[in-house]
């Protein structure tokens, strides 16, 4: 369709284009970036989402307003409405139309620099990534049992409960955790990140700290899954964490910080943790959730020893369920993307503000006991 719209340039007046949500394909902008009948409409201004095609011919107008974008899959295969209607040439409604499409195209647009073109096209990478996680997550057919199950699931609440019983942990709840998270999110902006940091730092952040916790304001960094174990016994988490931490940052950039991971992303940085580990193992689901949810507190959840048997029970599974990292995004993060808390929009009270952008992660304040032994 767009081929065919270049071979008959010299008959167009005005091309109004959307730019919203990053759809619009960065190949369009860039060839019609120098005509000066093209118009770029801003992401910056209200929604921009008519269709409209306005045709002259000698005798009459021809208008096609419906549901159909400028695609081939909108004329050949999506299924789409519009209505074309012909009318005279002194018609009132053709003027109507034409202004329209005149005030249109005066803006607010923008210039398509190269620099722009340049960023453009990143955000439609990810805007069509997004758009594909979605439809793999509810274009599966439901098994109606399964839906049932899924829907009588404890961790299938309303924000508003979700938030209640969060707040309900007052010990290890929502003020002390998001402080923990904060100040991981700080150490990682130094200069050079995790591989920069002091050992100290990398082993807090890694659960792998011998710190104790006071309590009050001190940080608990065994909030997310206390994985001192590993470094007790000698295993290779902790190893990479101390001698090898560019080998975990390495594995950890599978998962994507500015768009929507999917599972293809959890899978590969889970194999990447493995091929890390090497022969001798030593990495286990709750070293792989810890660090996975301190970099995207809005997907992921921990599953540790001290969560495994609650966790299983707000996600209505066996706690075998939850044993195996290749089945966790299945078991775990698709359920939780499913929940009504999980797709309420952003509050805007700050506090809660800071709580749902962790909100997958902050489900551990739910399901967390603290171990008797200390």
């Amino acid at each position: 369709m767009f081929t065919e719209l270049l071979r008959q340039e010299e008959k167009l007046q005005r091309v109004v284009i959307g730019t919203h949500g990053s759809l619009t394909a960065p190949g369009c902008i860039e060839q019609l970036a120098n005509k000066n009948w093209a118009f770029f409409r801003s992401a910056k201004g209200p929604l921009f989402h008519p269709k409209l095609y306005l045709f002259e011919h000698d005798d009459r107008y021809t208008a096609i307003i419906g549901s159909h974008n400028m695609t081939r899959g909108a004329f050949n295969s999506n299924v789409e409405l519009s209505t074309a209607s012909d009318f005279d040439k002194g018609d009132p409604a053709i003027r109507i139309l034409q202004e329209f499409i005149a005030q249109e195209a005066k803006g607010p647009c923008i210039v398509p620099t190269d620099t722009f073109i340049s960023r453009y096209r990143a955000s439609h990478r990810a805007a069509l990534s997004q758009r594909k996680n979605v439809d793999d997550l509810y274009m599966d057919e439901p098994v109606r049992i399964d839906e049932k199950h899924r829907r009588e699931a404890p961790i299938h609440m309303e924000w508003e409960q979700w938030l209640k019983k969060v707040d309900e942990e007052d010990e290890h709840g929502r003020g002390r955790r998001l402080a923990m998270l904060e100040r991981v999110q700080e150490l990682m902006r130094q200069p050079g990140g995790f591989l920069k940091l002091l050992l100290k730092d990398r082993q807090r952040i890694a659960g792998i700290s011998m710190e104790r916790s006071k309590g009050g304001s001190d940080i608990d960094w065994h909030f997310f899954g206390e994985m001192t174990a590993a470094r007790r016994f000698g295993h290779s988490y902790a190893r990479l964490v101390e001698e090898a931490p560019e080998e975990l940052v390495a594995a950890l950039d599978f998962i994507p910080s500015d768009i929507p991971p999917n599972r293809e992303n959890w899978l590969a940085y889970w194999k990447a943790l493995l091929a890390a580990a090497g022969e001798k193992g030593g990495i286990s689901i709750g070293g792989a959730t810890r660090l996975a949810c301190l970099k995207r507190p809005d997907y992921f959840v921990p599953v540790t020893s001290a969560n495994r048997e609650k966790l299983a029970r707000q996600l209505g599974v066996q706690k075998n369920a939850l044993d195996s990292p290749e089945d966790y995004w299945d078991t775990v993060v698709k359920t939780i993307l499913l929940t009504p808390w999980w797709n309420e929009e952003c509050p805007a009270d700050p506090t809660d503000a800071k709580a749902w952008r962790a909100r997958a992660a902050m489900l551990d304040a739910i399901v967390y006991v603290r171990p008797t032994k200390q």
